[in-house]
């Protein structure tokens, strides 16, 4: 049975419809107060007939009644990866929980160890209608305008789940010829020429994608492919791919920042590349090693707390793994007053950088390979990575565009500014190698592009660094 047939869920996903897209637009500042005070409280209290954080809570004496609002929320101890994975499948849903109306949704497991939660029907529902602010945001009309997005179609993976328990009951009732959702391990030209049949207007993948598909444009591919906007997400976004990619399509290139665990974009960028957060569907924080809340605008590891849905509940989430630095209010040009995230996301903590020095770069803080390409004006790299083999060693991966190799500053100078600006970074003593490479894979998961800042320092090695530098 279709359950959109059933008149209790449709009205509440119609409810959802009418109130939540604009709800950042208009309401004030305290009005939004009081509804994330009072979806906090709620959502602790179904989060209370969950035994992991029922026993949580328990053990660090609080209870809901305790909670009068989100101020409240330094009460409640935090959830890590480990927690859900240690506690699944029973004790991450209510007591009682109906798993046959539920789904498994896993995240990519980049550490070897995915990360599965419960989602139902109506979280999918409100998930979807939480993308309609951002669609509204810039222009798009999610039943007229053109929209592509190219993800992972795995098992278990959150867009193949969407697709076969959500959307297939939305296409039964309303036409969704304008929506197409692709499958990112396609080959790169068969995606282009769907593309191109397609004619979208909006097209939402990750990052190496959008740069795949820019260089195929480049070479002649995709006349029918000019979309108004991009959006990116699930890796990090360096200013050299956008900068290359805006430059092919003539269009903007923007981040959503969701997750699995999310199950939504906890954030989105605007025009202005301000990083707006939802603040009335979560709320963020960020913490430093010893998991104490940083001050303003200081970098930190995100913590997430979800202030909806069902299923698994996320609340002060640290799994996610995350730099970055949060104004908690902010005024934008664009219109909108939110906390923002300063700058964006700076990539995972696991692929810091750590040098000798006992210097330590986020994965963001570490592309300076972008301003180096800015100032040759040159787009002859049609891809990167800087990897981290050893504490006192790194290289910088570099793929050639060949039709523009004998283009513009030759390689040798590309690659020689390029040490010289990482070896000016770093210092004397790490041995900074470039080499031109003819592909760059994702050897620890096939599945998505490969990631831009790899390290191979182990923490262990980090911790022995930093002994010798105390003695």
């Amino acid at each position: 049975m279709n359950p959109f047939l059933n008149p209790v869920t449709s009205f509440k996903i119609v409810r959802r419809y009418l109130t939540d897209p604009d709800r950042i637009k208009k309401y004030d500042v305290e009005k939004i107060k009081k509804y994330r005070d009072r979806a906090f409280k709620k959502i602790v209290r179904y989060a209370y007939t969950v035994p992991l954080y029922h026993d949580k809570y328990k053990k660090a004496g609080v209870h809901p009644n305790d909670i009068m609002g989100v101020k409240d929320i330094v009460k409640l101890p935090f959830i890590t990866k480990d927690d859900l994975r240690d506690n699944f499948p029973d004790r991450i849903i209510p007591v009682g929980y109906n798993k046959d109306k539920a789904h498994i949704v896993c995240t990519g497991g980049t550490t070897g160890k995915p990360v599965s939660i419960y989602v139902d029907f109506l979280t999918m529902a409100q998930a979807s209608i939480n993308v309609l602010r951002e669609l509204r945001f810039f222009g798009f009309s999610w039943n007229k305008s053109r929209i592509v997005q190219i993800g992972n179609q795995s098992q278990y993976r959150i867009d193949l789940v969407v697709e076969r328990n959500f959307l297939s009951h939305v296409r039964s009732l309303f036409s969704m010829e304008n929506f197409l959702n692709m499958d990112v391990n396609e080959p790169i030209k068969e995606i282009m020429n769907k593309l191109d049949k397609f004619k979208p207007e909006l097209i939402l993948t990750y990052p190496a994608i959008h740069q795949y598909l820019a260089y195929l444009k480049r070479k002649g591919y995709g006349e029918n492919v000019n979309p108004r906007l991009l959006w990116t997400g699930g890796a990090m976004l360096d200013d050299y791919t956008r900068r290359y990619v805006e430059d092919a399509f003539r269009c903007r290139l923007l981040n959503v920042y969701s997750s699995v665990e999310a199950q939504s974009n906890i954030a989105f960028e605007c025009l202005e590349r301000t990083w707006h957060i939802n603040l009335d569907l979560f709320h963020v924080e960020a913490i430093d090693e010893d998991g104490e809340l940083v001050s303003p605008g200081e970098r930190g590891h995100i913590v997430i707390t979800r202030l909806w849905g069902r299923g698994t509940p996320i609340i002060r989430y640290t799994g996610m793994d995350d730099w970055v630095r949060i104004l908690s209010d902010e005024k934008c040009s664009c219109g909108l007053r939110t906390p923002v995230l300063i700058n964006g996301v700076e990539g995972r903590a696991r692929a810091n950088i750590v040098l000798p020095n006992g210097k330590i770069f986020p994965p963001g803080a570490f592309c300076f390979i972008s301003s180096v390409l800015h100032k040759l004006n040159t787009f002859k790299v049609r891809q990167y990575q800087i990897v981290q083999r050893k504490i006192d060693e790194i290289e910088v991966l570099l793929v050639i565009d060949d039709d523009l190799r004998d283009v513009g500053p030759s390689v040798e100078l590309i690659s020689k500014k390029i040490k010289e600006t990482y070896q000016e970074k770093v210092g004397p003593g790490v041995n900074i190698i470039v080499k031109e490479v003819d592909e760059i894979k994702n050897d620890k998961n096939p599945n998505k592009p490969p990631p831009i800042v790899v390290s191979y320092v182990k923490p262990e090695d980090v911790i022995r660094l930093l002994d010798r530098q105390n003695k």
